[in-house]
């Protein structure tokens, strides 16, 4: 019975030690979730001007896109991508909530988030797909190294 109960004891002290860490890591997650809502917030504002800051140096952009029941995979720098949407003539503001969001935080300086989104304007789901980004940690700051996501019409 002293054995059960010494095992017991090291168990409860062995999971109390690595109770920090694991909220360490949810609110760590926050912060990732955090950074990719904020750059969509700010994409979706037209903001183009503040996004820059939010990408690593050759940052690269992948977008796989159905149309016509046709897959197409477009990839650009993040510099490249920036300066299409700045010149854009007729910007339209939009949302892109995202749901059922995933993150993964490795050796904490490599994170990747996933989630589903829908781009919505005026009320109306425009399309949707599955976003997901790749961050670094660099002096301390998320950065996004990656969005690649897929895109598809939303349904009627």
């Amino acid at each position: 019975m002293h054995q059960v109960a010494v095992a017991w004891i090291w168990m409860v002290i062995a999971g109390f030690a690595i109770l920090p860490a694991a909220v360490d890591a949810s609110s760590e997650d926050q912060v990732v979730r955090g950074v990719v809502e904020s750059f969509l917030t700010r994409l979706g504002d037209r903001q183009y001007d503040t996004l820059a800051s939010d990408f690593t140096p050759k940052a690269i952009i992948v977008v796989t896109r159905q149309r016509d029941g046709q897959w197409t995979n477009s990839y650009q720098t993040a510099e490249e991508w920036i300066e299409t949407l700045k010149r854009n003539p007729n910007p339209v503001a939009f949302r892109e909530p995202i749901a059922n969001v995933q993150v993964t935080i490795d050796s904490d300086q490599l994170a990747y988030l996933r989630a589903d989104f829908q781009v919505v304007r005026d009320g109306h789901a425009l399309s949707k797909g599955v976003d997901q980004f790749t961050l670094v940690r660099e002096h301390n700051v998320w950065k996004i190294a990656m969005v690649a996501y897929t895109s598809l019409p939303a349904a009627p």
